[in-house]
């Protein structure tokens, strides 16, 4: 077994960009390639690492009317927090209140005050903080130094700090160790902590916050604690406890135990629901778990299990979805369209399900109403309109919008973030330059979110124009399908013998064009590769640059990431559906997906019926996107019937890799 498959994660979002650092090592262009300005700017920045007074001052001076002029001042200042005069902070906070660095500038002032204990000009500079340390700290000299009114405030906002978070920072200890000896943790409030350590498990954290209990609550909590690591202990009544945490209890066992013996855990419920206090919510809650358990596994009694909470009153969004997820992959056509019959009317009429009721009044005979619903949403890009085009036999409809024509001037001087923007990318500072348009999309007004969607993409910020446009909700303008790094595409796309539209199509899901960007699991770059799979790639392809700084390089990733969907088109015999889906989710799940198959199934109802809903969504989107990118690069595009054979047990590959 290969170590590397498991990279399924969620790719950071757009919106997720790199933290604003505190070094940088911008990649000096050629000096004629630079303004004076920012020529100067960049020797400022030196200077500042060297701390050379006597230049910073004539920097400062030169470049005051400069529009990057505040960072020369916000580096100088967090560089020399110590020797800056308090007066000329206040200023830069006061000054600059509406800019992003004001509040970053702030937060490490505060943390400098705590640090060293200058607790009265921490309070007056004080606002509401991110951090849980300079809350604490807040808090904690509030209710030292503050008024009546100012006492209460912090005590309130303290105690909700205190009981609602399963860990705090060691920041936070004097806070605790006040709340504690002032009385000011009630029972009530310690409990409420303990439940949000138990649901982490963290049991030797729960058995410390609980030394604040009575001696007959700490044996209540060693007893929910052994519940919870043993939740077949819930099928047998609970008599060690007071009615109120035994309902609790129960509730966290039993919910458990529904993932590990269904049917125990439907019993204990049955014998306990009504001793025990359970309100129908909270029988229903359990009786979701054991269904939906039941159904990520395909089992048999699944089907079962979701129709008699759907048809009485126990319904979601997730446990209808599953019950026609189970009617799609059995091709049960009369289930499927009596559960989109049970969904709300807006869910109803989702792209996903209009095609789906389409497909089921086909099969079922009723061809003219299928017919008019696959015509309407013909007529719509994206993945369901170019399914139901197939199904009627009409062309796709791209429906791409081109740049709109604007003055580019007029539309920089209107917002100063663009023109901050245009100067960090002159001088290749592009990280704070995403910075900046992290937090400039949101306030810019919705009508220009277009115009500047195109500004973006002209100056080849490619996923901040696409993050634009997805703000302004315009889905059919040509920015959101830029085609960069086209050279090594084309390349790679000829090597491996793959379409490069796939390859734009990957690239356009996984990091939006953001050749930096890092996921919550490892994943880097343009095509979002795990550092194990670069390195396994790499020594079939004899590619050796697979350091994690190497694969933030676009070419160097765009050869790994295309290299390894070669590998697993091989692996599945050509089958771009199971490929794609490996790609995300790894072979060894998608090798458990298509498990047990009694017959071949249609691609699309095998994408529908993937248990995990981002891999249900990336393989969606990127079938989309690879349409689109091949009208693009091409002028004619492969219909997905072609594209999405039926998938059974002989589409593997049979090695186990």
């Amino acid at each position: 077994m290969l170590l590397f498959l498991t990279r399924f994660a969620f790719s950071t979002p757009l919106s997720a960009l790199l933290l604003f650092g505190v070094s940088y090592s911008p990649i000096l262009q050629a000096s004629s390639k630079l303004s004076a300005e920012q020529q100067a700017y960049l020797d400022a920045y030196e200077a500042i690492k060297r701390n050379d007074r006597e230049a910073i001052a004539g920097y400062k001076q030169k470049l005051q009317n400069y529009v990057l002029y505040p960072y020369v001042l916000y580096h100088d200042y967090r560089v020399n927090l110590e020797q800056t005069p308090p007066q000329l902070l206040e200023h830069f906070l006061k000054q600059h209140a509406d800019f992003y660095l004001a509040d970053t500038l702030r937060t490490q002032w505060l943390s400098h005050l705590a640090a060293t204990q200058q607790w009265q000009r921490f309070l007056t500079h004080y606002q509401p903080q991110k951090s849980q340390s300079l809350q604490c700290h807040f808090f904690h000299i509030t209710l030292e130094k503050g008024n009546a009114a100012e006492k209460q405030n912090a005590l309130k906002q303290a105690q909700q700090l205190w009981q609602n978070n399963a860990s705090l920072p060691k920041a936070c200890d004097p806070l605790e160790k006040q709340l504690r000896e002032q009385n000011h943790l009630t029972t009530a409030m310690i409990w409420q902590r303990i439940e949000q350590l138990l649901k982490k498990k963290e049991y030797a954290s729960a058995l410390t916050v609980g030394k604040g209990l009575s001696e007959k609550d700490q044996a209540s909590l060693k007893t929910w604690i052994a519940i919870i690591k043993n939740p077949s202990l819930v099928a047998e009544p609970i008599t060690a406890m007071p009615s109120a945490l035994r309902k609790k209890a129960f509730l966290q066992g039993v919910t458990q135990l529904a993932a590990q013996d269904s049917i125990l855990a439907k019993k204990a419920i049955e014998r306990f629901a009504k001793s025990y206090g359970l309100s129908l919510e909270q029988q229903q809650q359990v009786e979701r778990r054991i269904a939906l358990r039941s159904a990520y596994r395909y089992a048999e009694d699944a089907k079962n299990l979701l129709q008699n909470l759907n048809q009485n009153g126990g319904a979601t969004e997730e446990t209808l979805r599953w019950q026609a997820q189970i009617a799609l992959r059995g091709s049960k056509w009369r289930d499927l369209l009596d559960t989109i019959e049970l969904m709300p009317a807006a869910e109803q009429q989702q792209k996903q399900w209009r095609y789906w009721q389409a497909r089921a009044l086909e099969k079922l005979g009723d061809k003219t109403q299928a017919k008019t619903l696959y015509r309407d949403l013909a007529k719509s890009r994206s993945y369901y309109g170019f399914l139901a085009a197939d199904r009627i036999d009409e062309d796709y409809r791209f429906n791409l919008k081109k740049a709109p024509t604007f003055d580019r001037q007029q539309l920089i001087q209107k917002y100063p973030a663009l023109h901050r923007i245009q100067e960090l990318i002159a001088v290749d500072w592009l990280k704070t330059a995403q910075v900046e348009w992290h937090h400039f999309l949101p306030t810019a007004k919705t009508e220009e979110l277009t115009l500047i969607a195109a500004l973006a993409n002209q100056w080849q910020q490619y996923p901040h124009a696409i993050r634009g446009l997805a703000l302004a909700k315009e889905w059919d303008h040509i920015e959101r399908f830029p085609t960069p790094h086209k050279q090594p595409v084309m390349q790679n796309a000829q090597k491996n013998q793959i379409d490069a539209a796939w390859i734009y199509g990957i690239i356009r899901r996984e990091s939006a064009f953001n050749a930096d960007i890092r996921s919550s699991v490892g994943a880097v770059g343009l095509m979002q590769i795990m550092p194990k799979t670069a390195t396994y790639i790499g020594k079939i392809s004899g590619n050796r640059n697979t350091s994690v700084q190497a694969l933030t390089e676009a070419e160097n990733n765009i050869e790994l990431g295309s290299a390894y969907m070669r590998y697993l088109a091989d692996k599945y015999q050509g089958h771009k559906v199971l490929a794609t889906a490996a790609y995300n989710a790894g072979p060894h799940r998608v090798k458990v997906w298509t498990a047990n198959l009694q017959h071949p199934l249609e691609a699309d109802q095998w994408v529908d019926s993937i248990p995990f809903t981002e891999t249900r969504d990336y393989v969606k989107a990127v079938m989309e996107y690879t349409t689109v990118f091949n009208s693009l690069l091409h002028g004619k595009y492969n219909r997905l019937r072609d594209t999405m054979p039926p998938i059974g047990n002989t589409t593997l590959a049979q090695n186990d890799e």
